[in-house]
């Protein structure tokens, strides 16, 4: 079964927390840090039905199997093959959309790798005052109760990429050029995100 699993900077808690899937390499980014900051350059969503989405250069990227690159702008312009596609307004504002929701599931997922990080500084003290304090039987409580905001954090995730395939279907429907593109997400990687943010 194919699985769409984020790890944005939480890879070191999945032993802790268990809830990461075993698709660590299905989303990779490259940052940049600078005076404290830290910068995203691009990005690539793979664990895909039947391609990837690649974030880069304020563009998004619909990578399908055996097709040629399909480039959407954050205006609603599409290119495919390096070539420009005539829209209407109704198909601009679906493509505006895709992208939309396509650069939500970096926004989030880099939120949901904050929030991982607090979580893991926080259950590693808890361990240590528990066992300090001889209550070694409250540590998975107090891990529970702090992974429980990051979960409801992680299934953002999961909606982005259910509002990128309900753009998708919808352009693959209205939009012919668009139509090798309407499977790159599937059904069963939305539901299969969900099952991973429930385990």
């Amino acid at each position: 079964m194919r699985r769409f699993s984020l790890s944005v900077g939480i890879i070191a808690l999945c032993s802790l927390l268990t809830a990461c899937g075993d698709h660590s390499d299905d989303h990779s980014i490259t940052v940049m840090h600078s005076d404290g900051r830290i910068t995203v350059i691009n990005s690539d969503i793979g664990g895909l039905s039947h391609g990837s989405i690649h974030l880069g250069n304020g563009d998004v990227t619909v990578r399908a199997d055996n097709t040629p690159d399909a480039v959407i702008t954050v205006n609603g312009d599409l290119r495919i093959d390096q070539r420009d596609v005539a829209v209407n307004a109704a198909q601009r504002e679906l493509l505006k959309s895709y992208y939309g929701n396509a650069t939500m599931i970096l926004t989030d997922g880099i939120a949901t790798g904050k929030a991982g990080a607090a979580v893991g500084e926080q259950a590693a003290k808890s361990v240590l005052t528990r066992l300090a304090s001889g209550s070694p039987d409250k540590i998975q409580q107090d891990i529970d109760a702090k992974v429980k905001p990051l979960k409801e954090a992680a299934m953002k995730i999961c909606d982005d990429l259910g509002g990128v395939k309900n753009s998708q279907d919808q352009l693959a429907a209205t939009l012919p050029a668009f139509k090798p593109y309407g499977n790159v997400i599937s059904g069963s990687d939305v539901d299969d995100c969900k099952k991973d943010k429930d385990d």
